[in-house]
């Protein structure tokens, strides 16, 4: 299958050095609508492709910083009109290289990849719910902008920290230690929380504390299992392609009391199917299991799709011929190589079940309609979808 991508590559050649780094982890316009109104009884109930594709809202998008000095990044719902005509972001590649890579980096050179928000638009008027979002081990924050500026445009305001612990910064540079992720995360709660309280602040009266959720990819997936456990203020958690009791954390013995689903790679050689089919076992109810048959761990970020090749940027890295340590090979490309499914065939499914959970437990929908028939909505992509009350 062809790949598509959304990257924009500058200096191609040298940049495509910048991006194997990435590669080897992991008069005044008229007023727009403020957004959607709550569903009422007498609304048809959403169907199960309802949230794949992007919502009513524009996205803007801005840096913050954690006490730690961690960045965060965050997206958040605007008026359309607010945004229209205006740029969206990108973020760099190279900035995220450790000093002993960025060497290898002719000076100039970028490789830059859509943020999905547009830079400081203001935000809507309206208290919007909170969503964290936690990154995989050599990850980073922006890596799962398909999903990060969906759900914005879907009215939430959500925020990614970079977990220093095991960035792909930290990791590449051979420095990754004990993480700090649920911490990282309970920070980032606060630090929008204690924002949204903040007069004269950007973001004053916007975030709605009383509605909170978390989701996460890989190491991020065990990641908000383990932060919901530890925090009250978690409302309803998502695991994508990873997970704390039974899958990635053997040493957790607690499971969180809220609703979680999990999102499975039917093909994932990093988290198999079956390691997550055990986590599913060891969640307390509520809870959902999505299995997208053919993808592969990296599915559920934009990694396959930063760079040329059907491998991803292990196929720059291989087309340069620079070695890749053998530890990071599996996770560089799982997921991005034929005939597993294409990231960019997988993202309008796990759009709609993250958007579909997040609306069923913080409203407006209250009930999970839109998570019912899923595999007979998604032929070829969700080969699986079971749930407990």
């Amino acid at each position: 299958m062809t790949r598509l991508t959304r990257a924009t590559r500058v200096l191609a050649t040298t940049a495509s050095a910048a991006a194997l780094a990435l590669g080897v982890l992991s008069g005044p316009a008229p007023a727009a609508p403020a957004g959607p109104a709550p569903a009422t009884a007498d609304e048809a109930a959403p169907s199960p492709t309802a949230y794949a594709e992007d919502g009513p809202y524009g996205v803007g998008q801005r840096s913050m910083r954690l006490r730690s000095g961690a960045l965060v990044e965050v997206w958040y719902p605007t008026r359309p009109a607010d945004v229209a005509g205006r740029p969206e972001g990108t973020y760099d590649i190279v900035e995220y290289l450790p000093p002993n890579l960025l060497g290898l980096v002719p000076a100039g050179a970028t490789v830059t990849h859509p943020s999905g928000g547009v830079r400081r638009a203001p935000i809507a008027r309206r208290g919007f719910p909170l969503v964290v979002f936690s990154h995989g081990f050599a990850g980073f924050r922006q890596q799962s902008t398909f999903l990060t500026a969906a759900l914005a445009s879907w009215g939430y305001v959500v925020a990614a920290p970079d977990h220093r612990s095991r960035t792909m910064t930290t990791v590449l540079g051979g420095k990754a230690g004990t993480t700090t992720d649920v911490q990282d995360l309970r920070d980032t709660i606060t630090l929008l929380g204690t924002t949204s309280r903040t007069k004269k602040s950007w973001l004053h009266k916007r975030v709605d504390m009383t509605r909170v959720g978390a989701v996460g990819h890989s190491a991020g997936g065990r990641a908000v299992e383990n932060l919901a456990v530890a925090d009250a203020r978690v409302d309803t958690w998502v695991g994508m392609a990873g997970a704390a009791t039974g899958a990635l954390d053997e040493g957790a013995t607690e499971v969180p009391a809220q609703p979680g689903v999990l999102l499975v790679g039917g093909a994932d050689e990093i988290v198999p199917q079956e390691r997550m089919e055990q986590a599913y076992v060891a969640m307390s109810a509520p809870k959902r299991i999505v299995v997208l048959g053919g993808a592969g761990h990296l599915a559920f970020s934009d990694l396959c799709e930063v760079g040329d090749g059907d491998a991803g940027l292990l196929s720059v890295a291989e087309l340069l011929g620079v070695p890749i340590p053998a530890n990071l090979v599996r996770l560089a490309s799982d997921g991005c190589i034929d005939p597993e499914l294409a990231s960019v065939d997988a993202w309008p499914a796990v759009r709609h079940v993250v958007v579909a959970q997040l609306r069923s437990v913080l409203g407006p929908d209250q009930t999970a309609p839109a998570l019912d028939g899923l595999v007979e909505a998604w032929p070829g992509v969700v080969t699986d979808s079971r749930s407990a009350q």
